[in-house]
């Protein structure tokens, strides 16, 4: 074989080992995506209601919120299906009210207890502002819902018609205190969308 042909296969060998580690690298990526499976069978073999060990449960805690965040749209959607199970209820239910803040500062972003403080400190009228705003975000970026206001929005104004009044009136911290656990992990979309809204409007946490 001459020089120049030696050459060439050996480019070709090595081009060829570059796209098989890339493939290999995608398919073990794609293995570890999280799914709603994993998710399922990641709580089930972790069950909070198990774990006495304090610092034990906010591993389990946090890898949950992690999946979560790591979940294509499409996956998160399913868990909002009426007519699936949703393996956050429960998982939700047995948090201790510190481990449930816990588990939204980690899906919300670690801003979370400073844009709560930040609301807290607002007059009442601009609050409502935030939180109207808010709403409006979710509606225009959730698509097709319950009243045309979109899934997040349509799912918690079906729990609480007045939800948007209550916040602006006792504020974020104190009426996600009194929520239920099935509205407490619905309120991490509008805690999101509030986020953004306080940031447009000048009220970025400190």
């Amino acid at each position: 074989m001459s020089a120049r042909n030696l050459i060439l296969v050996r480019g070709l060998i090595g081009l060829l080992v570059v796209w098989g580690l890339v493939f290999a690298t995608v398919r073990v990526a794609g293995w570890k995506k999280p799914t709603l499976e994993r998710l399922a069978a990641y709580q089930e073999n972790n069950p909070l209601s198990e774990i006495d060990d304090v610092e034990r449960r906010r591993e389990v805690i946090a890898r949950t919120a992690e999946m979560l965040n790591g979940m294509e749209a499409g996956e998160v959607a399913r868990l909002n299906d009426p007519e699936g199970a949703d393996p956050r209820r429960d998982f939700f239910r047995e948090m201790t009210s510190d481990e449930q803040l816990f588990f939204l500062e980690k899906r919300v972003g670690r801003a979370f207890q400073q844009m709560m403080q930040s609301f807290n400190e607002m007059e009442r009228a601009e609050r409502k502002r935030i939180v109207d705003r808010a709403l409006r975000r979710m509606e225009e970026n959730g698509g097709p819902g319950p009243g045309g206001r979109g899934p997040d929005r349509g799912r918690l104004e079906e729990a609480d018609p007045e939800i948007a009044e209550k916040i602006a009136e006792a504020g974020l911290r104190a009426y996600y205190a009194d929520a239920s656990a099935e509205t407490k992990i619905d309120l991490a979309p509008l805690l999101e969308a509030m986020q953004g809204a306080m940031s447009e409007m000048g009220g970025r946490p400190r």
